[in-house]
């Protein structure tokens, strides 16, 4: 998928879908997961959820050898961020790790700045 595609994917996330989707409450079903909210990772169908910093985004991400990418939305489904890297996680160093942890730092900080 390509960038654009990938925007207008998550902005059709944070509208429930409503040009897609005939019934609304399809996107509480795909958002579902077992209730935990203490967790730090809840997975449900394509979606999961993760605290990051103590709050909850809903999101999905992956990682292959020298790519990252993440697409979060805030709780509320208010706000989304895409990020599209080419930092390798998948490897278990310290390199990867920090990677990692700077991609999140920099969703969170978007998720600061514009909320």
């Amino acid at each position: 998928m390509s960038a654009h595609s990938l925007g207008i994917y998550l902005q059709s996330f944070l509208n429930d879908f409503s040009s897609l989707l005939f019934n609304s409450s399809s996107i509480n079903e795909m958002i579902q997961v077992p209730s935990d909210p203490s967790a730090e990772v809840q997975i449900g169908l394509i979606w999961n959820w993760r605290l990051f910093n103590g709050r909850r985004f809903v999101g999905h991400r992956g990682a292959m050898p020298g790519i990252i990418n993440i697409m979060m939305a805030n709780e509320k489904r208010t706000l989304g961020v895409i990020i599209l890297s080419n930092g390798d996680i998948t490897k278990d160093d310290d390199l990867a790790r920090n990677i990692y942890e700077t991609t999140i730092d920099l969703m969170v900080q978007l998720f600061n700045c514009f909320e």
